[in-house]
């Protein structure tokens, strides 16, 4: 049995999901010689078959894909005692180059061609399939990938970009990123030159500025930036400027 579903083309920039489907193979069911325009997955939900490309041959066994790259010739061909069924997703985008980094098989995480599969065709179809997708690449290139210790440094930055009008607290990142305190600190600190609240400070800051030249009063930039206390936020606004922010509010006003 084979079921295969064409999806509109949405051109979308990154990941743009093109086709999907499934096939229980007869043994020795072969496909191919064949070449397409676009990345093609095929994950293998049970039994197994034989992959051909490059003069080279691989084997792929139930909870293994393999992976067809834009502009190659390639056969696949089921197994003769235990054939193979297989889910598939074709696509192409600027982020699917990535794929050509990987061996022709791969572990692979189950379930997502699935919900693809599942899902009922409507307006709307595409973008589900591609959120899909894009969940797909993350658990292909990211789930098993060690984090490093400019991993933990972007996400605190990102964390507090992000979040910089809440009361943040040092500790509170650091249980965010499941790391001791004292070793966030310290990692922080010799990765950026400036401390966890250094960094958040300079945001705020920033971020004040940018309020106050929009017109907002001292009080609402306070409150906007993650200040409670309007006087605490013209202390540390006046240690970082060397001026207060009305001052400077009001000589953003006259230029």
């Amino acid at each position: 049995m084979k079921m295969e579903f064409a999806l509109l083309n949405r051109h979308f920039s990154d990941l743009n999901p093109l086709l999907c489907g499934c096939e229980d193979c007869e043994p020795g069911h072969s496909f191919g010689p064949a070449v397409r325009k676009y990345t093609l997955i095929h994950y293998v939900t049970q039994g197994s078959g034989m992959v051909y490309k490059g003069g080279e041959s691989y084997r792929v066994n139930a909870g293994e894909a393999f992976i067809i790259l834009p502009d190659e010739v390639v056969t696949y061909t089921a197994d003769p005692q235990n054939p193979w069924s297989y889910q598939w997703i074709g696509f192409d985008g600027e982020m699917s180059k990535k794929f050509a980094e990987l061996p022709v098989v791969i572990s692979f995480p189950s379930g997502v061609i699935d919900e693809m599969i599942a899902l009922r065709d409507s307006s709307v179809r595409e973008y589900l399939v591609a959120g899909l997708l894009f969940r797909m690449y993350a658990e292909i290139f990211y789930s098993n990938v060690k984090k490093s210790n400019n991993h933990y440094v972007r996400r605190v930055k990102d964390y507090i970009n992000t979040l910089y009008m809440s009361p943040l607290r040092v500790e509170e990142i650091a249980q965010k990123m499941n790391l001791d305190r004292r070793y966030l600190s310290r990692l922080f600190k010799e990765r950026t030159g400036q401390s966890v609240q250094e960094y958040l400070i300079s945001v705020r800051m920033e971020e004040a500025r940018q309020r106050l030249s929009e017109g907002f009063s001292v009080d609402e930039t306070a409150h906007l930036c993650g200040y409670d206390d309007a006087g605490n936020f013209s202390k540390m606004f006046k240690r970082r400027f060397g001026v207060s922010p009305a001052y400077w509010k009001s000589e953003k006003s006259r230029s």
